[in-house]
């Protein structure tokens, strides 16, 4: 009935309430989209790291300033936090450091190493976050919502607009939906599991838990292995948040449960022959048993017809179902006192087996056989013995119940039948949003019996029918069959009702005449259209709009203090006086400005911005590195040929000032002021 959920996967906002408001809030978007949205993150994480590492420079290189005299070492320290944006690159050149200055210096290993590794750990730290940083699309989960213009429950025409080829069409719908259950029931409710294909619905599987001793559902003279004996199947409390996907706060989300009980019955005493004497029947002369579990409106007083010359006409399973709804009052099938219930639905199953043969003796109660079979074996003097059914047909019998919740109260609905249960539900006090979703779920019920399961596939709803061959079973049938079979049938109930609730949601693919689509017609049905949870397919990516959010809103910060932290501080300084040598210190050190010093220095250029962002020079100036430079000292205060014969133990001390007449301040920094 639905359309392929991925077809319908919203790209936008929304939240998920399975973590609140603010955890939540979640933005989806194509796998296009995604990709380029993570690829963004993890280069504004990475600017974010250079913007943190800048301020640590800035932090380090204005405690560090000082008026005293410090070594080259302090003072190249001080260039590269000025300088170097680059946690990667200033971790490099504090390496450099210590190798150039390890003759020349005082313990440069241990005064540079620790801002290498400084570096180096912004590096580490940021360059992992970003990577990380696509952790936010788990921080979403894996979820999605689905949007459908077709959202809503169909259904047949009302009145004289039923027809038998609307009905016709409707239970084609059913058996649509229903063996599709039962494909997603056996691929996805077993030990081996396909993952593609369980990953669609809001969990993978609805569990239930058994009671392989529960009392006999019916009078307890009919079960067939007595009065507490019968197979319990509970599915617990069904969240429709969190199990179903319908997305809702808390307050706003109900429970459902469902309870099935099934036993084998008797068929002694309920079955008896009947000989077709009328000539113009076509069965003239044959041998029926009919089972008299309750008449068929209409039609007959028994149940059902069996014809014993079926056991040879190589026929293989035949599997009968009926089904009496609690409160009906135009039921097709009235069971018997026995097997009546007022509080839920029966369903009575009749098989029979043919001529299927076992190659073992069967204790099964639904599928005894151990009546031997003599047949001849090709080639050989010996027969093959094959044991057949004991019985023409055994009976099976299940009662389904359902019941609702409230978790803001936790007041339930009594267990019963599926057209009673509406009548208890407003004992639950429900608010808007809830009986909304109560509605939504109870109009699935019908299709959640037992009966549902089986009626419209027949002896193909039987696991005992996929491994026959040639009307032989070649699989060796354990004692309690009936259990894995009914099993099976609930199996199927669980998948349906994971089906229809978000077939809901998508609207069906096609719809046949006769037959309606009832749309929302209340906000709150239309808001229920546009919650509907999956398990977000490939093709899409769901992000957290928090993490993002924190992403993005740390790293402009980052961002935004270090373009202005300097500036802001560096007004301060100045507007006040306070330590306003950091301030100059901070500029005179910037790459530009110390190019400044060495070109002014050395009389090249009138130069003018000396606390500026950038100096400059006049128009039209032009200048460059001299000719005759000392290639193993570069210099651009003189020429190599004019100071050949000039003998110094300090070149420096002839600072490039010196053409000025101004002298240096040099002192020998000992290891009380190398800091």
């Amino acid at each position: 009935m639905s359309q392929t959920a991925g077809s319908y996967i919203y790209t936008g906002p929304w939240i998920n309430w399975s973590h609140g408001l603010v955890l939540g809030s979640t933005i989806t978007l194509s796998e296009r989209d995604g990709g380029l949205l993570t690829a963004f993150l993890a280069i504004f994480v990475s600017a974010a790291g250079v913007a943190f590492w800048r301020l640590t420079s800035y932090a380090l290189h204005q405690y560090r300033a000082s008026q005293d005299p410090r070594d080259g070492l302090h003072h190249q320290q001080q260039a590269i936090f000025r300088n170097n944006g680059s946690p990667g690159g200033a971790a490099y050149q504090f390496i450099q450091l210590v190798w150039y200055w390890r003759k020349n210096a005082v313990k440069p290993l241990m005064r540079s190493l620790p801002f290498a590794l400084l570096a180096f750990m912004n590096l580490i730290l940021f360059g992992v976050a970003g990577i990380f940083s696509s952790e936010v699309t788990k921080a979403a989960g894996n979820e999605t919502v689905i949007r459908s213009s077709s959202c809503g429950q169909l259904g047949l025409s009302s009145g004289l607009d039923v027809t038998k080829q609307s009905q016709a069409a409707f239970n084609s719908l059913d058996l649509n939906d229903t063996l599709s259950a039962t494909t997603y029931s056996r691929a996805c409710y077993s030990n081996t599991q396909n993952v593609l294909q369980c990953n669609q619905y809001a969990v993978q599987d609805l569990p239930w838990k058994v009671n392989q001793n529960a009392s006999c559902p019916f009078s307890p003279g009919i079960c067939l292995l007595g009065a507490t004996a019968a197979y319990e199947m509970d599915s617990g409390l069904i969240d429709s948040h969190h199990d179903l996907g319908i997305n809702a706060p808390q307050s706003e989300r109900v429970q459902y449960r469902k309870v099935t009980t099934c036993s084998p019955i008797h068929t002694k005493g309920y079955a008896t022959e009947f000989n077709d004497t009328t000539p113009t029947d076509l069965a003239y002369g044959d041998t029926f048993e009919r089972l008299f579990y309750g008449p068929i409106v209409g039609v007959s007083n028994y149940s059902y017809a069996y014809n014993t010359h079926e056991l040879v006409d190589n026929n293989g399973y035949y599997l009968e179902s009926l089904e009496s709804y609690a409160g009906a009052a135009d039921d097709t099938w009235l069971p018997i006192p026995e097997l009546n219930r007022t509080d839920a639905d029966v369903s009575i199953f009749l098989l029979a087996q043919n001529s299927i043969l076992y190659q073992e003796p069967v204790t099964d109660p639904f599928f005894a056989a151990t009546t031997p079979y003599a047949l001849p074996s090709v080639g050989q003097a010996t027969n093959i013995t094959y044991y057949q059914a004991d019985e023409f047909v055994n009976a099976l019998a299940c009662t389904d119940q359902h019941q609702f919740c409230n978790p803001n109260t936790k007041e339930c609905t009594p267990l019963t039948g599926s057209l009673l249960i509406p009548k208890e539900v407003p004992s639950l006090k429900l608010n808007n949003a809830q009986f909304t979703t109560t509605i939504r779920l109870e109009y699935s019920l019908l299709f959640l019996n037992t009966y549902a399961s089986v009626h419209s596939r027949g002896a193909n709803a039987l696991r005992a029918f996929e491994t026959v061959d040639d009307n032989t079973q070649i699989a060796i049938l354990p004692n309690n069959q009936w259990m894995t079979e009914v099993s099976n049938w609930f199996a199927v109930s669980m998948a349906k009702l994971q089906q229809r609730v978000v077939s809901y949601a998508t609207g069906p693919a096609w719809i046949p005449d006769g037959v309606v689509l009832s749309g929302p017609i209340n906000d709150m049905e239309k808001r229920m259209c546009r919650n509907q949870k999956v398990r977000t397919p490939s093709g899409t990516t769901s992000f957290s709009v928090l993490g993002v959010a924190i992403i993005l809103l740390v790293g402009a910060l980052l961002v935004i203090t270090n373009l202005t932290l300097d500036i802001i501080i560096g007004f301060w300084r100045k507007r006040f006086q306070k330590n306003d040598y950091k301030r100059l210190q901070w500029i005179l050190d910037d790459k530009l400005q110390l190019q400044r010093l060495a070109y002014e220095e050395a009389g090249q250029g009138q130069w003018s911005g000396g606390t500026d962002a950038v100096p400059v020079t006049r128009m039209g100036e032009a200048f460059g590195m001299p000719h005759g430079v000392d290639p193993m000292h570069p210099r651009l205060s003189q020429a190599w040929g004019q100071t050949q014969g000039v003998t110094t133990a300090a070149p420096e001390a002839q600072g490039l000032m010196s053409q000025k007449g101004i002298a240096y301040n040099i002192q020998d920094v000992g290891t009380e002021n190398r800091y």
